[in-house]
């Protein structure tokens, strides 16, 4: 759209000057800056990427190790998606020519006043409604918006930060405005304001713009954007010293304190809190944005000449992305840093091409015609000679460069640059900027001060013009209508999730744009999917099925690298090649390593320009499943960056029986992963092979943390039976750390388990330390220095370490199961006094007091158990046991039927059950409850004999 509305300006420029008769070009200090930046620009597109396109489709070479293949530096790549650097450069060149229609378009003083009016006023409608309908909830008037973050002000934008930024110029432009036209007013009597309607409308429209920009200011601070605050912030900095050094700070400052008491007042009534709040978080994210700057650094030492071509960053940051940030999962199609990402994309020689824009900018505009100090490099003269001092174009040009500064600090922590509405606005305003400084106006008209070049035109000279004019513009029309069709179309092949749908979106995107990767991939997808229906459900003849999948795959495969010759460096492609030719080769009975070649040099392409992401070190560990020295290193890396992915990964290499050395290869070496790997294979059944793993963790742990391994060895050789290994184990640990509750309370009960009657003391022991007041316990047990180390911890042994009740709970037991009734009562009871909805402490308070002889309260205690955790069967079983033996039969019936339900595979309830039956009369019920016990075992020798006794 914006290419289109500046196509229709720079056209109805020309004709104007056409029908004049006089083409008409005034110089400006960015000619040549501008000039050069588009010359580098068509460096970078006439370089283009071919290096890379000729390594992603390189030929296959055999695979023998996990070695990334990136051939870098490129020190001959201009671009690494020359399609997104030509939409960029056009991009450009729009922000470019609204800069230059304003210089040309925008003469007089009327029209740049026109133009400041126009844009002020806008903006305060923009932010009057936006503001009515953020406080209307965002229900009627802007409903139609489609933006998730309904906390915000957003107005028509699809993102609050970057209507801040609008704002934050346009409130700046205002006040140079209004400061320009301090000056001409007029003192005014009230008897004439009250008796004069022409005086009352000129002082209307004289301090109409003022509400307009506190209606602005309250807007931005309503967006609850941090940048754009920060932005506004350094613009009225900058255009308070500005104005000071030209002398007209004063009433300027009265302006600057009117906005900051109305948005102050404001803000107050409605309340401001959440954008406090939004500054007090911002910790984190600012943590994050480090994280993503210093990751992108990395381009510059692969690209070190001539960057990754400009709007090239979302297509190469895959490569640098970290883990930590969600690779594989969150897409950064920018660097949320303008300046930075330009750096990246246009390399330190295209970096110091803009430090001149700037330089040359700053010199002119601010140095030579604000402060008179310098000359102006377009003849506008020279020390005083250059300096302006009209007010009305000091006012405007300040308020106009302190917009353009506002942006610049916003987007330092923002892509505002790249939103075309923030491009064109800060373009307009260097324009009047230029206008401004370069022109005196007069009651007698405007002089330009710069020079400037002009041009008769003939009647022929018209027509040709007039021609090539027209061209120009239905190209650049056509371009533009075509790139907002196919920005659409990519965008909803990317959304929909719907195979039938997505087809036909596809097909309509790549009738526009042949070679669009999105396009190619998801056809290719297609393909690759029709090719797995076609050999996983074969037609009538195995020939048949191999040729059908054969030529789908086919098709896919040169979707795919045709989609790579645009998108080298898209490791989903890479990725998505690889499958397709692993899964060629299965499809043609080729198993050797040539074969397996393509799969496995694609995948290592993919891994290698996405080397933080999990999901691609897994997929390669896939494809190299026979290969183990490929695979095993390529499964370790993905456990490294995302633990996870363990149990995916030991399922999948299970079957090939791995030596303890291979299990351990799968594996970091760091303490915390390999802990998970033992975790995974114990759950699996893999107990030999856990415990090797559980032993070289401990045999590598540093010595602040052996006794954590040796706390995990410890208890994985208990539970697998090893009791005696497993007190050896625990005892030294014990031994160096005894006031540790976690070590006592294992040790304890790894003796229980072997009858060692030192577990009481043991469990005692780590009662008494878990009540000992003590900072370490508060936290835990166990000081883990390594976070990944600590989340494992709590994974595996929960949240209850420092919890004394988890301490009394094992002592409980243990003197519940030794049948010392009396103590496993009282520490029962406490337990469930501690803890009223803990209906673990009730059944156990119950069990203990049946062993007492406490029969009523202990069928209370059983009662308040199944209260509270009414689907724990061993509770009812209980409760029903003990409602039997206290004659209450028919209650006891009730809760066995209740425990037949939950567990229709309980064979001790159902000959309860039956056995209830025959005790009230009811040999029916006995019978089937009989037979459905030996349907369930039909070994059951107490059914059978009840049974016969039917018979």
């Amino acid at each position: 759209m914006c290419g289109l509305l500046v196509g229709v300006g720079v056209a109805a420029w020309l004709l104007e000057q056409i029908a004049r008769g006089r083409l008409s070009w005034r110089r400006t200090p960015l000619d040549l800056p501008v000039l050069l930046l588009f010359a580098y620009l068509a460096l970078q597109l006439v370089l283009g990427n071919r290096a890379l396109v000729a390594w992603a489709l390189a030929p296959a070479q055999p695979v023998g190790a996990l070695a990334l293949d990136f051939p870098a530096p490129f020190l001959s790549v201009g671009s690494v998606r020359p399609g997104q650097t030509l939409d960029s450069t056009l991009l450009f060149a729009c922000y470019v020519a609204v800069y230059y229609l304003v210089v040309n378009a925008f003469t007089t003083r009327q029209d740049l006043g026109r133009l400041a009016r126009v844009l002020v006023t806008f903006g305060g409608l923009l932010g009057f409604f936006g503001l009515l309908d953020y406080l209307a909830g965002e229900t009627w008037l802007l409903a139609w918006r489609d933006f998730p973050d309904r906390g915000r002000l957003a107005a028509t934008w699809g993102n609050p930060d970057h209507l801040a930024a609008w704002l934050a110029m346009t409130i700046l432009l205002g006040l140079g405005w209004l400061a320009a036209r301090t000056g001409h007013a007029r003192r005014v009597g009230l008897r004439a304001l009250l008796g004069t309607p022409r005086v009352r409308e000129e002082l209307l429209r004289r301090y109409l713009p003022m509400i307009a920009v506190v209606v602005m200011a309250l807007a931005l601070v309503f967006t609850l954007s941090r940048g754009g605050v920060l932005g506004l912030g350094a613009g009225l900095l900058v255009f308070l010293a500005l104005l000071g050094a030209v002398g007209h700070a004063r009433r300027s400052a009265l302006l600057a304190g009117v906005l900051l008491v109305g948005v102050g007042g404001y803000g107050a009534w409605i309340g401001v809190g959440p954008l406090l709040t939004r500054f007090g978080a911002s910790s984190g994210a600012s943590l994050d944005r480090v994280a993503q700057y210093q990751a992108s650094l990395g381009m510059l030492r692969d690209f070190p000449l001539l960057g990754v071509g400009l709007g090239a960053y979302r297509e190469i940051y895959f490569r640098y992305q970290p883990a930590a940030h969600a690779a594989g999962v969150v897409y950064y199609p920018y660097a949320h840093n303008d300046v930075l990402q330009l750096l990246l994309e246009l390399g330190p020689l295209g970096a110091l091409l803009c430090l001149f824009f700037a330089w040359r900018l700053v010199g002119d505009l601010v140095a030579a015609h604000l402060l008179g100090r310098g000359a102006c490099p377009v003849d506008g003269g020279e020390g005083e000679a250059a300096r302006r001092h009209d007010r009305w174009t000091l006012g405007l040009a300040i308020g106009a460069l302190a917009g353009a500064v506002a942006l610049l600090t916003h987007s330092l922590l923002d892509f505002n640059v790249r939103i075309p509405a923030n491009g064109l606005l800060v373009a307009a305003l260097l324009g009047i900027a230029t206008v401004a400084a370069h022109t005196r106006f007069s009651g007698e008209g405007a002089q330009l001060l710069s020079g400037a070049r002009a041009a008769a035109l003939g009647s022929g000279a018209r027509g040709a013009i007039a021609l090539i004019a027209l061209v120009v513009v239905a190209g650049w029309t056509v371009y533009w209508v075509r790139s907002g069709w196919i920005g659409t179309l990519d965008v909803a092949v990317l959304k929909e999730s719907g195979p039938a749908a997505r087809r036909g979106l596809t097909e309509r995107l790549l009738a526009r744009d042949p070679g669009n990767p999105r396009g190619l991939n998801a056809r290719a997808l297609d393909a690759y999917q029709a090719a797995l229906a076609a050999w996983t459900a074969p037609p009538p003849t195995p020939d048949t099925r191999r040729a059908t999948a054969a030529a789908l795959l086919a098709d896919a495969r040169r979707d795919l690298r045709a989609a790579l010759a645009g998108a080298p460096t898209n490791p989903f492609l890479h990725s998505s090649l690889a499958w397709v030719e692993a899964t060629d080769a299965v499809v043609h009975d080729r198993h050797d390593a040539a074969a397996l070649a393509p799969a496995l040099t694609h995948g290592l392409r993919a891994v290698a320009l996405a080397t933080d992401n999990p999901g691609m070190y897994e997929s390669l560990a896939r494809l190299a499943y026979t290969v183990p020295r490929v695979g095993l290193a390529a499964a370790r890396e993905a456990a490294r960056r995302d633990p996870t992915l363990v149990p995916a990964l030991v399922d999948l290499y299970r079957p090939l029986g791995l030596t303890d050395a291979e299990w351990l290869a799968l594996a970091p070496a760091r303490g915390s992963d390999r802990l998970e790997l033992a975790a995974t294979l114990e759950a699996r059944g893999l107990v030999r092979d856990a415990l090797a793993v559980y032993r070289a963790a401990r045999d590598a742990a540093p010595p602040v943390e052996r006794t954590i391994y040796q706390w995990a060895l410890g208890v994985a050789l208990a539970r697998a039976g090893q009791t005696q290994a497993a007190a050896a184990e625990l005892e030294p640990a014990v031994a160096a750390e005894p006031a540790n509750p976690e070590l006592q309370r294992a040790l304890g009960e790894a003796l229980a388990r072997a009858g060692d009657p030192a577990a009481l003391d043991h469990l005692r022991l780590a009662l008494a330390a878990s009540e000992r007041p003590s900072g370490a316990v508060a936290r835990g047990p166990f000081a883990a220095r390594d976070p990944g180390l600590d989340a494992w911890i709590r994974r595996r042994a929960g949240h209850d370490l420092a919890d004394t009740s988890r301490y009394r709970r094992a002592l409980a037991r243990y003197l519940l199961e030794r049948g010392l009734w009396d103590q496993a009562a009282a520490a029962w009871e406490r337990l469930a006094a501690d803890a009223p909805g803990d209906a673990d402490a009730r059944y156990g308070l119950g069990v203990a007091l049946e062993g007492l002889g406490a029969f009523d309260r202990a069928l209370e205690a059983l009662r308040a158990a199944v209260a509270q955790a009414p689907g724990v069967v061993r509770y009812r079983e209980r409760l029903a046991e003990r409602l039997w033996a206290s004659e209450q039969y028919h209650q006891a019936i009730n809760e066995w039927r209740t425990v037949r339900d939950q567990a229709p595979r309980n064979v001790t309830a159902r000959l309860s059950l039956a056995r209830a039956y025959e005790k009230i009369g009811e040999p029916a019920d006995a019978y089937r409850e009989y037979r459905a016990v030996l349907e369930i075992d039909p070994g059951n020798a107490d059914a059978a004999r009840a049974l016969s006794k039917f018979k």
